[in-house]
This record gives C-alpha cells, structure tokens and sequence, in this order.
C-alpha cells in the first residue's frame, strides 16, 4: 500500500512539473511550441529545450535564449555559440549544408573572423587616465576634454589635433570633429603645466573609433 502511494505521488509530482515547464513562455515565436527546462516568474530561464518550428538547447533568459546555445532550423541548418536576447551575438559557427562560417556575430549580423573593439587607443604620453565613452543620439563625431585634477585644463600650449576625416570646431572647452566617415583615426597633441605650474610636459593620446556614433572622449593629465 505505502508502496503504491510512493508511486502516486511520484505521477502526480511528475506532471506538475511537466504541466509547469509547458505553461512556462518561450518569447520567440519560431521556438515557442514546447519547452522543458529551468523557470522563473513564467518565463524560460536557465539551462532549457525549446521546440517550434525551429528547435533550440542552451542557455535562456526571461523567455529568450541568452548565452551559450544551439539552434537548429527547419532546413537543417544551425548555429552553435553566444546569443542575447533571442539573436546571435558573440562568438560562435554557423554550420550550413555544404559550408560552416566561425567567428563572430552582432545583433544577428555575422561581422568576421576576428572581432573589431568599438575603439583602440594607439599610443599615449604624459596621460593619467583617459575614457571613451559612446553617447545616444547626436550627429556621427568626436568631442574632446581636456582635464587636469577633475577640472577643464587651463593650462595648456601648442593644441593641434590630427583625424583622418571629418572637420574641427571647437565650443567653450570641448575640441570636436563633426562629418566624419568610420573608422576614424584621431591624435591629439598639446603642452601642459603640470598643477603647481612647475613642470611643462608634452602629451599625446593616439585612438580609433571604430564603430559609428557620437563619442564623448577625455584625457586626464
């Protein structure tokens, strides 16, 4: 008797859990047929297996697949690596009937072998500490500070800047390059004090912007 009850309650148990693993959402629609795997608040999360028309295995993420997975279409292709939020991104191989690509994706666009940094910083002199810094919205371009000891530089000489497109304008203590084609490649040149306005040192500070946009860069001494 104890012994059929262990096995009853096991069956019930075992559909619960299936009726919750089925009740628990895939949010891309080409997967979202079936699923079994981790859950939480409703949605796929964790390590899981999705099935539509598509079939996916990895890693999940609020119902999407994130991280490391593996989907396979209707037509038998598949891919094999890195995805947020529900597309490729990152790391991985695309296997096809008669090719297989490897390298790396973004926003579900493959962009080569080798993955290209947004920005590279070339060379520096007489720089403390420097940022590069994307901003949302504006016109493609550069803008450049100045800084010494949190503050705008004030004390400096002999500014030239150096691009390899675009046009410079300058407002209040920003240096900037405004119609500019990516990559662009930027060196900025000046003399500077030093706080006690003892010592005179040149500075230099090399980079690329790789990626387009409107970035925000500045150069502590």
């Amino acid at each position: 008797m104890a012994n059929r009850l262990i096995i009853i309650l096991v069956l019930i148990t075992g559909n619960i859990v299936y009726s919750q693993q089925n009740d628990c959402k895939v949010l891309k629609p080409e997967i979202s047929g079936s699923y079994t795997g981790g859950c939480k608040n409703g949605m796929a999360q964790g390590k899981g297996v999705a099935q539509g028309t598509d079939h996916y295995e990895g890693l999940f993420d609020k119902g999407m697949p994130s991280g490391k997975g593996t989907y396979k279409w209707a037509d038998g292709t598949y891919y094999e690596g890195h995805w947020e939020d529900g597309v490729r991104d990152g790391s991985g191989k695309m296997v096809y009937k008669d090719s297989t690509v490897t390298g790396f994706w973004k926003n579900d666009k493959y962009v080569g072998e080798k993955l290209i940094p947004p920005y590279e910083i070339m060379h520096t002199m007489s720089v403390s500490r420097s940022n590069i810094l994307k901003t949302p919205g504006g016109l493609p371009g550069v803008r450049i500070r100045l800084l010494q000891a949190g503050s705008d530089n004030r004390n400096i000489s002999d500014f030239t800047l150096s691009y390899s497109s675009g046009e410079e304008y300058r407002t209040g203590a920003v240096y900037g390059i405004e119609k500019v084609q990516f990559p662009l490649y930027v060196r900025v040149r000046y003399s500077s004090w030093n706080q006690f306005h003892t010592v005179q040192f040149t500075v230099i500070f090399e980079f690329t912007i790789n990626e387009p946009g409107l970035w925000d860069v500045s150069i502590t001494t």
